[in-house]
């Protein structure tokens, strides 16, 4: 069965090929939050009309809108959003018969809030604005308890009592439009690429004050054909860094390569040695997060990096993600960490230290002695299956409980899937790591890897291989390329040793 599965397998080549050629481009998928805030500038912008017909068509059977898969989170910030929106644009008699099933499901979701491990990105402060617009047209919507909120306070009362109001130089312009009463037309707000910081909603709420037209038509680039709007575009790097990372675990690809060396020049490019790189080209804030995936490919491709970055983002007992975050990331220490393994304290004294610190704080963290959970992924599979490779000769208690973990919550159908089904990119996880552990080890029962497979080439339907929201922003969204490309490389993996 294991040869049937190794000469079924679809010409992997080919899919690396058009992957690599995608690359940059950054797609997220349309979400219903983001179509939402768009749809509502319809009024003024007729170009705009289609976002309405798009939030109809997305309603589920039971009055909600979001990802497929259930976040609490997500459901009800997409709902509020798009239940406003209706109300604004909506001239049909059932949109009123929308907004009435969209009401019952908010008190539906409101009770299981605190079933989510992560809160999506902002939250206290885009769900408080929205509950504010729901109330004053009538509806009968639930307060919403939150988290983080003084925390959140803070980082706006901080902005707030500057004397020079700074947006671009704090995360807190990428929510925008939860804090309405607080910008104005003359502060300095817009990327060059027209954009709030690459949020839709964020450019959204600013237009819907003031007109702006390069803004006009960096939303106007977003729109597909159906009317969905992308949850944050472009994230050109993001969507290079990512997607190279999980080709290179699986050996897919050589720095050599005429392709793989201009998107790692495009990454040089955009390095700055003291803060890293940011998601995106257009995205005003460097993170930790990708910035060590980074530091990991440019040191592949033989380019002069150090660690340097890691100062501006350590903190007491852990790396922060962003500056002033509300709370830590585990994956971006995690992330953090596989890094350093590539240096030693010949070459840079802190070394030890720092990843000594790591480990501490995930030690620190380990409340259950099985798996993590993250604050950027709905699926824990995310960080965990990172996780079993950076450990691995650092705590290797640690590192063999999360793959222990993977290995005992495998479906029966050989997916891996945390939020009810298996899905395509967390299978790839998963496989990604049991393939590592086997390269050094060589212990993992060869029926689970195969099985894995068998998903994986099961699902793949079509020449691209389908992706599920489980990103976590301000709504769940798909970073399809990085999806694809976690998927396509444990095939590619798996080919190699089946």
């Amino acid at each position: 069965m294991l040869n049937e599965l190794k000469t079924e397998l679809y010409d992997l080549e080919l899919l690396v090929q058009i992957l690599l050629s995608e690359l940059g481009s950054g797609n997220t998928g349309a979400t219903a939050y983001q179509t939402a805030w768009i749809a509502r500038l319809s009024p003024n912008y007729h170009q705009f009309e289609g976002a309405t017909e798009w939030l109809r068509r997305h309603q589920y059977d039971d009055g909600s809108w979001g990802a497929p898969l259930v976040h609490h989170h997500d459901r009800i910030i997409s709902t509020l959003a798009a239940m406003i929106a209706l109300h604004e644009t909506g001239h049909e008699a059932r949109d009123k018969r929308r907004v009435h099933r969209a009401e019952q499901a908010l008190w539906k979701y409101v009770g299981y809030l605190h079933h989510d491990q992560s809160d999506t990105v902002a939250f206290p402060i885009l769900a408080g604005t929205l509950t504010d617009i729901a109330l004053s047209y009538g509806f009968d919507v639930p307060r919403l308890p939150t988290r983080n909120t003084k925390a959140f306070s803070k980082k706006v009362g901080k902005l707030l009592a500057s004397t020079e109001r700074n947006w671009r130089a704090t995360t807190l312009v990428f929510s925008l439009e939860g804090l309405p009463e607080h910008f104005t037309e003359k502060d300095a707000l817009f990327e060059e690429n027209g954009s709030i910081c690459i949020s839709p909603s964020a450019t959204a709420a600013y237009l819907m004050r003031w007109h702006h037209p390069v803004g006009v038509t960096y939303l106007e680039g977003l729109i597909n054909a159906e009317g969905g709007v992308q949850a944050l575009a472009p994230i050109d790097i993001f969507d290079i860094v990512w997607s190279l990372t999980y080709l290179r675990m699986a050996g897919v690809i050589t720095p050599d390569d005429s392709q793989v060396r201009t998107l790692l020049d495009y990454l040089y490019a955009r390095w700055s040695p003291q803060l890293g790189v940011s998601t995106a080209s257009y995205f005003p804030t460097q993170d930790s997060d990708d910035s060590a995936a980074c530091l990991n490919l440019l040191r592949w491709g033989g380019y002069p990096v150090t660690a340097d970055f890691y100062a501006y983002y350590e903190q007491a007992d852990h790396f922060s993600t962003y500056l002033q975050e509300t709370n830590p990331s585990v994956s971006a220490n995690v992330r953090l960490l596989a890094a350093l393994r590539y240096f030693d304290e010949e070459e840079d004294e802190r070394v030890q230290g720092w990843k000594q610190k790591i480990v501490v704080f995930l030690r620190d963290n380990d409340e259950n002695g099985s798996y993590w959970w993250d604050k950027w992924h709905a699926s824990p599979y995310y960080v965990n299956s990172t996780a079993v490779t950076a450990l691995t000769g650092l705590d290797d208690t640690l590192a063999a409980s999360r793959l222990r973990w993977i290995l005992r919550t495998q479906r029966d159908d050989g997916g891996w899937g945390y939020l009810g089904i298996s899905t395509p990119e967390e299978t790839g996880y998963c496989i990604l790591a049991l393939i590592q552990w086997q390269r050094q080890f060589g212990n993992i029962d060869p029926m689970i890897l195969e099985a894995g497979g068998r998903y994986l080439h099961n699902n793949m339907k079509t020449i691209m291989i389908p992706t599920v929201p489980l990103w976590i922003s301000k709504e769940l969204y798909t970073p399809i390329n990085p999806a694809r490309s976690a998927a396509l490389s444990a095939l590619y993996a798996l080919r190699d040793i089946l």
